[in-house]
């Protein structure tokens, strides 16, 4: 699961995966360990849920604020006054760690302190989203407007120079659009926020919309749409727009935020440049700053360059309000999925408001975790579904949702799987089986430990007090909401069920498999309503009078001065058995991290045998020690603790999260898991079929099938041309009898780690180490002694997809391991290639125009054995030849000549960034630890790879380019022809000789997934 920025509340990754496509960005996924966290935009999804495939923003609600209003007018709607009156800020508002100031101009600025990295954040948040484009909703006016304000070229600075600024900074930057708002942030080292922020300001306040901008990112963003029309995550949440707003098909949120192609294209230059004038105004923005800043000083400056800008009128908005009585709708639509996809959901309640909170705690009874209602009775007793999660979906604008996503079992009947869900929804609310003061003090556990968990990053943080702040005016919402949540008693959790979850209230949209008689679903405008009663409207008052009105008296509350942060220094013992323990204190947060590393891996699996060593490990939670699967999940979750599971590429692994006074139960229980699993055959049965539908499911996307597509041509018979969860066949053979061997044969202290990082003293961690892991001894028999890949292959494969999409991936070897003395050399190589906005392939693909892509990202694989270094971009079939010639051209320039001085040290800047923001989490910091320890790589602080980074030269740069990136071998994926001799030709390759090529086709996505940048 991953973290909400806005609020904090912890939300499944495909619900934020899907909440950046919604809005023109995604999220990364990890290779071993767990995933990072990750912001997002949007409403608030229950904090334990983990799955809703929805995504994207929302406002929050003040007393009295209502929804909004299209308007159909082609003439400059009405405005509000510029000149309104706002209440002065308490004394609580400047302390030493967090500064909140309101212009004179009624823009809101919060500038927080957080010391545990030396980076920041800095974000701008303008409320305006798809449902604010008024006479042009449906046509993607935000998210147009987005992509050329991004860097675009401004009345100071042309473009060019901002994306040179961007470069010297080493900065991380992107945008994103969601329904309420948009977001802008530069992410960078601490040093750098004074460009940060002025950056920011030119960019929103003096941009030009040149023509020739307009006419790329036009280009760019068709790309984008086609990418999105081979996302079954996407068409969800489409679909459940649609269905969501079906009684009042008037609002706008029935619309895409991305808009209609056809309306899209409809939208002109001036349009764009006037409707940036509207709405790109201080008193409708909101500016954030977090990190290892001052806040008084970083604050100073955001007004020196705001103050004198004035605010202005904004345009009256209102929205149709949906009625009470309005009929459920039920909604089917197709995608290139394996299996089907069901969604079934409420009319839901405000950010907030009545019920709200007891909704919140509702869902994580019913589908959060493995020992609530739904997941217990429906997946495990039953066998129905191979997941199923419940999560409550509120915005500020509106009316939320309740869901119940789920996938159906094999051979399961839909209608069977629903009255199931019902029959669970119909006990809580009506009583017959009511919650227990166990299951309730359970779900409140878990939001304290995420809401105690939360704040860890400086972008995450920025982004989740710039959300509550707009939504709630109350930068300490979640702190709040924390406390909040703990009063709820049983009795509302049923009033809430009874009030909005009533048995003929369900919509459902279902995703089915698409097929020759039902093609992948696309989107246009539905026909106007009719038949319908003109609905009642309630106005939306844009301006922040209303977010200071609201501040004023949350920050009059005063949340205090914090605690002085300790951040220690790593200190590592090695037990009696040869076990690794790495430990670090880290009081941020009163939360503990805990992984256990072990080499293996997919690299352990022997031919024929792929995916045995994520299924022994996927089952080692399923009963240990004589607990049973139901008692080790209620032990856990009682704690509000989680504990993971799995395999990767080059480890198997056990992770766990607790409050710093549960570390010691909870790392227990963790010991158990990984050290005396039982394997029962009743769990095998169980869990079997949903790694079978795991499998199904990694080709669902178009990314997923370009890997997997990619991995089997280009590692043939090595163990990586599969994924870690491996091969159908192979998993369903297997007994538990060979999945205790496989532990068993794994199961070495010699080649493990165990990392532990968070609020815990590092003394007491090696006396518990020793106690629960110091006992146990190798019972492995073969050292570990992974398969080499073999020489890089080279050659490029068309394969025909039934995905609406072009997409390449092209891998160049040979490649290097994590140790390899040439890492420093091509990390540095990796982001003079590809750093958006001003990498040489971001220039080349979609800079230098015309837009032939949307979605482009170079870098490395690495492990224990050599892995590739990866392009990928996605484009159409009729320029794939072009950007595939263009990103070749790109990489031979490297080998061929010099970088420049300035081009050197931006790609510098860039590494020694990314570094320093992915160590800022406990879990960043643990897993950082114990995979540089098993990776053989001392360099516990960075100072080794730092000063390997400084010392490098262009002679440098050019020579491993010119080791590394011999052999070149494409993927291309797509559904129409390419002519895969002219890509061969572009590329400089022959056919290859491995695998089952089809029509000529482009484009892909690396290896871990992309990151879909702007």
């Amino acid at each position: 699961m991953q973290r909400h920025a806005r609020t904090g509340r912890t939300i499944p990754v495909l619900f934020l995966a899907s909440a950046f496509l919604a809005s023109g960005c995604s999220v990364p996924a990890p290779a071993d360990g767990p995933a990072p966290e990750a912001p997002a935009d949007g409403g608030r999804a229950t904090p334990m849920s983990s799955a809703p495939s929805t995504p994207a923003p929302t406002p929050a609600p003040a007393p009295g604020v209502p929804e909004m209003k299209q308007t159909t007018s082609t003439r400059d709607p009405a405005l509000t006054p510029a000149d309104r009156d706002a209440p002065e800020l308490p004394a609580a508002a400047e302390t030493a760690d967090r500064v909140v100031r309101v212009l004179p101009n009624r823009m809101v600025v919060v500038v927080q302190k957080v010391s545990t990295a030396p980076v920041v954040s800095a974000q701008v948040w303008v409320k305006t989203g798809s449902l604010y484009e008024q006479e042009h909703v449906g046509a993607g006016l935000s998210h147009f407007l987005e992509h050329l304000l991004s860097g675009g070229t401004t009345s100071t600075r042309p473009e060019a120079d901002s994306n040179a600024e961007l470069g010297r900074m080493g900065a991380q930057t992107n945008a994103a659009t969601s329904l309420d708002t948009v977001r802008y942030y530069i992410n960078t080292t601490a040093d750098e926020a004074p460009a940060a922020i002025d950056l920011l300001s030119d960019w929103m306040q003096s941009n030009l919309v040149l023509e020739s901008e307009y006419t790329r990112e036009r280009e760019v963003i068709q790309r984008e749409f086609s990418m999105g029309d081979g996302d079954p995550n996407r068409i969800l949440w489409k679909l459940t727009q649609q269905a969501r707003f079906a009684a009042t098909p008037d609002h706008p949120g029935i619309h895409p935020t991305i808009g209609y192609l056809d309306e899209f294209l409809s939208i002109s230059r001036d349009e764009l440049e006037a409707f940036y004038k509207r709405m790109y105004v201080p008193n409708n923005m909101v500016f954030v700053v977090a990190g290892d800043v001052d806040p008084a000083a970083t604050a100073d400056r955001i007004a020196s360059l705001w103050g004198d800008v004035p605010a202005a009128g904004l345009p009256t908005l209102a929205f149709p309000v949906e009625p009470d009585e309005a009929e459920p709708t039920d909604v089917t639509g197709y995608a290139a999925v394996a299996r089907p996809k069901v969604r079934m959901f409420w009319r839901g309640v405000r950010l907030a408001s009545e019920h709200d909170y007891a909704l919140d705690l509702a869902a994580s009874v019913l589908g959060s975790g493995d020992a609530s209602r739904l997941v217990k009775k429906l997946r495990d007793e039953r066998q129905l579904v191979t997941s199923i999660d419940a999560y409550n979906y509120s915005t500020a604008w509106g009316r939320g949702f309740f869901g119940v996503d789920f996938e159906p079992a094999e051979g399961a009947d839909l209608g069977e799987v629903k009255e199931a869900v019902l029959a669970e929804v119909d006990a809580l609310r009506a009583g017959t089986i009511p919650v227990t003061d166990a299951e309730l003090a359970r779900a409140k556990r878990k939001v304290l430990v995420s809401v105690a968990a939360a704040g860890q990053s400086a972008d995450a943080l920025a982004g989740r007090i710039a959300s509550d702040v707009i939504s709630l005016g109350d930068p300490d919402h979640l702190r709040r909401y924390g406390e909040a949540i703990q009063s709820v008693r049983p009795a509302a959790l049923a009033a809430a069920a009874g009030a909005v979850l009533p048995p003929a209230g369900v919509s459902t949209v279902t995703l089915l498999p698409a097929d020759e008689e039902n093609p992948v679903s696309t989107f246009g405008r539905l026909a106007a309503s009719s038949g319908h009663a003109e609905p009642r409207e309630e106005a939306f008052d844009l301006d922040n009078a209303r977010v200071v009105s609201e501040l004023a008296g949350t920050l009059a509350a005063d949340a205090g001065e914090r605690e002085p942060v300790t951040l220690g220094e790593q200190q590592t013992r090695t037990l009696s058995n040869g076990l690794t323990v790495i430990a670090r204190r880290n009081t941020l947060v009163p939360v503990v991290s805990m992984q256990l590393f072990t080499l293996g891996g997919l690299l352990a699996d022997e031919p024929g045998r792929e995916g045995v060593g994520n299924a022994a490990w996927s089952m080692l939670d399923r009963g240990a020690a004589g607990r049973s699967a139901e008692q080790i999940a209620e032990f856990l979750e009682d704690r509000g603790a989680s504990l993971a599971t799995a395999s990767g590429n080059n480890t198997d692994y056990v992770t766990a999260r607790a409050l710093a006074e549960d570390w010691k139960p909870v790392m227990e229980t963790m010991a158990d898991v990984a050290l005396r699993p039982d394997f029962p055959a009743d769990q095998w049965d169980k869990v079997r079929p949903r790694l079978l539908a795991a499998i199904d499911r990694q080709t669902d996307s178009w990314h997923g099938e370009l890997r997997d597509r990619f991995r089997h041509a280009y590692y043939g018979d090595h163990p990586w041309s599969e994924t870690p969860r491996g091969v159908a066949e192979v998993v369903e053979g297997l007994t538990v009898e060979a999945l205790a061997a496989e532990h068993a044969a794994r199961l070495d202290p010699a080649r493990s780690v165990l990392s532990v990082v968070g609020d815990a003293e590092p003394d007491a961690v090696f006396a518990e180490a020793e106690r629960l892991f110091g006992g146990f001894a190798s019972t492995s028999g073969t050292a570990f002694d992974p398969p080499d890949p073999g020489p890089a292959p080279s050659g490029l494969e068309v394969f025909e997809t039934d995905k609406p999409v072009t997409a390449v991936q092209i891998g160049y070897g040979p490649g290097i391991t994590r140790d390899d003395p040439d890492y420093a050399a091509m990390q540095v190589l990796t982001r003079l290639l590809s750093s958006f906005p001003s990498g040489r392939l971001e220039q080349a693909l979609r800079g230098e125009g015309p837009g032939l892509v949307y979605a482009s990202q170079a870098g490395n694989v690495v492990g224990v054995v050599p892995g590739f270094f990866a392009v990928l971009f996605n484009t159409s079939a009729d320029t794939a030849v072009e950007a595939t010639s263009r990103a070749a051209a790109v990489v031979e320039n490297a080998r061929a000549s010099l970088a420049s001085d300035d081009e050197l040290a931006r790609a510098k800047a860039r590494v020694l960034a990314d570094e320093a923001f992915g160590q800022q989490s406990n879990a960043q910091l643990a897993a950082g630890a114990a995979l540089d320890k098993l990776y053989r790589v001392s360099d516990p602080d960075g100072s080794k790879l730092r000063a390997a980074v400084e010392a490098l030269t262009p002679e440098d740069l050019r020579d491993v380019a010119q080791r590394r990136l011999g052999s070149a071998f494409a993927a291309v994926l797509t559904q129409d022809p390419v002519d895969g001799a002219a890509l061969r030709a572009a590329l400089g390759v022959a056919a290859a000789a491995t695998g089952s090529a089809v029509p000529p086709q482009p484009m892909g996505a690396p290896e871990p997934a992309p990151v879909f940048e702007k």
